[in-house]
C-alpha cells in the first residue's frame, strides 16, 4: 500500500525512477504513518521516506467524532465520582478541548505543514547559534500532502546510549526546549 501511496503523491509510475534503493519494509511506524529507508537516485543521498497511511484521515475524523460525543458523558461522569454538579460549561469546556485537540491532531496528516516547520525550526535553531540541535533537511521537491522525504540521520537514543556525553546532551535539548517555549514560540514535541 505505501508503495502505491508513493507513485500516486509523487507522480511516477516506477519509483526506481526517484529511487535507487527503498527498504520494503518500514524501518519506523507511528499512528498515522510509516517510514522507509531509501537512496534517492539522482544525488545518491539516503533518506527518510515517511509515507502517510491509508484513509488515516478518516479514521480520525471517525474518532473525533466518536470521543466528541461521548465527552458529555465523561465529564458528568467524572464530575459524579468527584461529587461535583455538572453545568452546561462544564460540558462546552470538555467539548472545546477536544474539539482543540482534534484540530491539532489532523493537522500532524499535514506533511507539507510538517516540512515547513521543519526547516522553520532548523533555521531557528540557527539563528540562535544551538548548532547541537539539528532536522533533518527536507527534500521540498519530493514533499506532498502524503509523503515527506528528508535527509537521513544516524542517531542513537540518550535513554540507551552509555556515551559520556549524554549529560551533556539531556543539557543541550533543554536548552532547546526553553528557547522554543520562551523565544520562538513554536514545539517541536518529536524530538529524535
Amino acid at each position: 500500500e505505501a508503495r502505491e501511496v508513493l507513485r500516486r503523491e509523487l507522480g511516477v509510475r516506477d519509483l526506481n525512477s526517484l529511487f535507487e534503493k527503498l527498504s520494503d519494509e518500514p524501518v519506523a511506524s507511528a499512528s498515522i504513518g510509516q517510514v522507509y529507508r531509501g537512496t534517492l537516485r539522482d544525488s545518491q543521498k539516503d533518506v527518510a521516506v515517511k509515507v502517510q497511511r491509508p484513509g488515516i484521515l478518516g479514521e480520525i475524523a471517525l474518532d473525533l467524532y466518536v470521543l466528541r460525543l461521548l465527552t458529555p458523558i465523561q465529564t458528568k461522569l467524572q464530575n459524579a465520582v468527584n461529587r461535583q454538579p455538572t453545568t452546561q460549561e462544564d460540558i462546552d469546556t470538555a467539548v472545546s478541548l477536544v474539539d482543540e485537540w482534534g484540530r491539532g491532531f489532523v493537522a500532524e496528516t499535514d506533511y507539507r505543514l510538517e516540512a515547513r516547520n521543519t526547516i522553520q525550526f532548523e533555521e531557528a535553531m540557527r539563528k540562535r547559534k544551538l548548532d547541537a540541535v539539528c532536522a533533518p533537511a527536507v527534500v521540498e521537491e519530493l514533499v506532498r500532502d502524503k509523503v515527506l522525504v528528508t535527509e537521513w540521520v544516524e542517531g542513537t537514543r540518550l535513554d540507551r546510549d552509555a556515551s559520556s556525553d549524554v549529560p551533556r546532551l539531556c543539557g543541550v535539548a533543554i536548552n532547546a526546549y526553553l528557547t522554543m517555549l520562551l523565544d520562538t514560540g513554536v514545539l517541536h514535541c518529536d524530538p529524535h
